[in-house]
């Protein structure tokens, strides 16, 4: 794929992650999920990967967070962590959920590059991993945790994960963080990194669904 020089890199990771966010986004598990064609308990699966990955990639976030590149980027308010744990807390009827949880071999692959980055103090691959998530929480989720309320009688304490209760206005703020994004120093080969690491973000997220499929 071609882009401009002067294109703005949020510009460009949008292009160049395309194809790989769209397989993603319409994995036949995630498909299936918010179509209502499978149950409560295909959710609580997912939401118990997304907690192992999230573990991670906050983990992550944490040890580079006053790091000079993604200290522009990293904000205490996206955390997603507590609020997952609420999710499976109601989910599994009480808090015993963490002991028992069975990491896939897909989530295991993804939770590996993300310590990882954070043991290499890696914040351009760092960046990436945070884009893809995100973003794509902070751009779908409301509509996926409907979908969960609506289809699977999920009650409003099981889908905190997907309400972002201190950014009132999540299209200002995403275009905050991409004005942020086009910000960054980079040079050609560091560009040219984080946007296979961000095109690696979604095929690992499509592995993870590909194999909750088969559970």
């Amino acid at each position: 794929m071609t882009v401009a020089l002067d294109t703005p890199l949020s510009h460009e990771i949008k292009s160049v992650t395309s194809v790989a966010h769209s397989r993603a986004e319409e994995s036949q598990f995630i498909d299936d999920l918010i179509a209502g064609r499978l149950d409560k308990v295909a959710y609580r699966n997912l939401l118990e990967q997304t907690y192992l990955f999230y573990s991670a990639l906050e983990c992550s976030s944490q040890a580079l967070r006053t790091s000079p590149l993604f200290a522009e980027l990293y904000d205490a308010r996206l955390l997603r962590l507590p609020s997952i744990a609420k999710d499976l807390t109601a989910l599994h009827g009480s808090a015993r959920w963490k002991g028992g949880l069975q990491m896939l071999p897909a989530t295991a692959r993804y939770v590996q590059r993300l310590n990882e980055i954070g043991a290499l103090q890696d914040p351009i691959a760092l960046i990436a991993h945070h884009y893809v998530r995100y973003l794509g929480d902070l751009s779908g989720g409301q509509v996926i945790g409907r979908m969960m309320q609506r289809h699977y009688n999920v009650g409003s304490d099981a889908v905190n994960f997907y309400n972002f209760e201190e950014i009132e206005k999540p299209k200002p703020y995403k275009d905050s963080y991409r004005a942020k994004l086009d910000a960054l120093v980079l040079s050609d080969e560091e560009r040219s990194y984080l946007l296979d690491e961000a095109v690696a973000g979604f095929y690992f997220n499509s592995a993870i669904f590909k194999e909750l499929a088969e559970v």
